[in-house]
């Protein structure tokens, strides 16, 4: 027992807390939103852009994956600290601090973004049921169907479970990354050449600016609102859980890239699961390849779709101050602004998609809205982080403050670069035979691909092909 008789993991963060600064605490607790939010950021667009930077750059980029872990951390952390010390998630502590225009502002953003990103995430899905012969309808609507059932169905904590799942399938890519186990030297001689390569600075700044996405932070502030998360153990906890995602995720990366590096397929531009597959049969088969491949990139696909609808609900009636942070643990009945707003979300999606709507392209405009997002969303943020709105010993301040500004400035300039290269892709579309848009895309992804694309439809023009 503490002096004043309360056990401190009892002891709510009111203030009186008594700890010096934030630290961390390993149980089966860490299972938790950081964890799924992490996850849910490596989904298949994530997975592709990963396999085509092996395939293209070798290991050039696997340190850059390595240095990205401290930085996802640092943005979600942030979030664990407001949601348990202010009890509320990013659009209401907007909305309190800074204003309904600033809130609604950042909010209408998010929903725009949000519903692309689903868009992307149901490509995904049916990107994978092509691969078995499905039709993209069937993919699409059951996958609709097991997404809304989840949410009307089961509480928070067990979506949480079935998302964590769904994303550690992800993982198979430790498993293909394993068995090729390329040598130390080769990778780090990789590594630490420098590429002479315009695209190769582009996929750079593209993999910096996307680390840390807009619905990331709305989800896991209102999350740890909805698990009630209020004392100094569970802040702990969180963000060791946090810790471990950022770690997970950035090794699933690796595993991709590591992968097809080591895989030396000779196709430097992949452009779908097919080819993904083609890449890695010489040394699984076709049946395995195919059933690895399918885990991952479903499996990253269902998780960030759970992530990305629910980021927008809480959004959404955290700005209109309706309903409350706990509408999941209510039926339809009782919170039915938030479960029509779920439905709307997943629905306009899988609608969209199904319309025949050019993904490419639609997420090429998204990253317009994502340069003007991020920057709001990791500045209100960091601002609110390093405010009286967090008691003093749980507040960012001394170095660890620096440190997290200049990381954020630095993630915010170099996403208010993608724009610039999303747009370019949209210039000149190319319509060459086997030079055909990627068959699914991510929001954060995109420009990536579309770097990719510019760089191989030059080719085309230059040969006068169609231009």
């Amino acid at each position: 027992m503490d002096p004043g008789g309360l056990e401190t993991e009892r002891q709510p963060l009111d203030g009186s807390c008594k700890w010096e600064r934030p630290t961390f605490a390993w149980s089966w607790s860490i299972i938790g939103p950081g964890l799924l939010v992490c996850l849910a950021d490596t989904d298949a667009g994530c997975l592709l852009v990963a396999c085509q930077s092996g395939s293209r750059y070798g290991y050039g980029l696997l340190l850059l994956q390595i240095c990205l872990i401290p930085v996802l951390f640092m943005a979600q952390d942030l979030t664990v600290r407001l949601g348990i010390c202010t009890g509320k998630g990013h659009s209401a502590c907007i909305r309190e601090h800074f204003g309904p225009r600033w809130c609604w502002f950042a909010t209408t953003l998010l929903l725009v973004e949000c519903v692309v990103a689903m868009v992307s995430e149901m490509s995904g899905v049916a990107a994978t049921g092509r691969l078995w012969g499905m039709n993209p309808l069937v993919s699409v609507v059951v996958a609709s169907f097991v997404i809304i059932g989840a949410v009307l169905g089961l509480s928070y904590r067990q979506i949480e479970v079935i998302g964590v799942t769904l994303g550690a399938f992800e993982m198979t890519f430790l498993i293909t990354m394993l068995y090729y186990h390329p040598s130390v030297g080769s990778m780090l001689q990789d590594a630490l050449d420098h590429v002479a390569d315009p695209e190769y600075m582009k996929l750079i700044s593209a993999n910096i600016g996307a680390v840390i996405m807009p619905w990331m932070i709305y989800f896991q502030q209102s999350a740890v609102v909805a698990r009630r998360m209020r004392t100094c153990t569970e802040m702990d906890q969180e963000r060791t859980g946090t810790l471990v995602g950022s770690i997970t995720t950035q090794l699933i990366m690796i595993g991709a890239l590591v992968t097809l590096a080591a895989a030396k397929s000779g196709n430097r531009d992949l452009k779908s699961m097919e080819e993904i597959v083609r890449a890695i049969s010489p040394a699984f088969g076709v049946v395995a390849s195919k059933v690895l491949i399918s885990m991952a990139f479903l499996g990253g696909s269902l998780c960030a779709a759970f992530v990305v609808a629910l980021a927008a609900t809480w959004a959404l009636c955290e700005a209109a101050s309706l309903e409350d942070a706990y509408a999941l643990e209510q039926s339809p009945t009782d919170a039915p602004f938030f479960y029509g707003s779920f439905l709307s979300v997943v629905v306009l999606g899988a609608l969209v998609l199904l319309s025949g709507v050019n993904t490419v392209r639609l997420n090429v405009w998204v990253e317009l809205l994502d340069g003007i997002l991020m920057p709001v969303a990791v500045g209100f943020l960091y601002l609110l982080a390093i405010s009286e709105v967090v008691p003093e010993p749980v507040r960012v301040k001394g170095a660890y403050k620096w440190v997290t500004g200049c990381v954020f400035t630095i993630a915010a300039w170099e996403f208010k670069h993608l724009p610039c290269v999303a747009m370019l892709s949209e210039a000149r579309p190319c319509q060459s035979a086997g030079h055909q848009n990627v068959e699914f895309g991510d929001v954060h992804a995109h420009t990536i691909t579309a770097a990719f694309q510019i760089c191989s439809c030059a080719r085309c023009m230059a040969e006068g092909d169609n231009g």
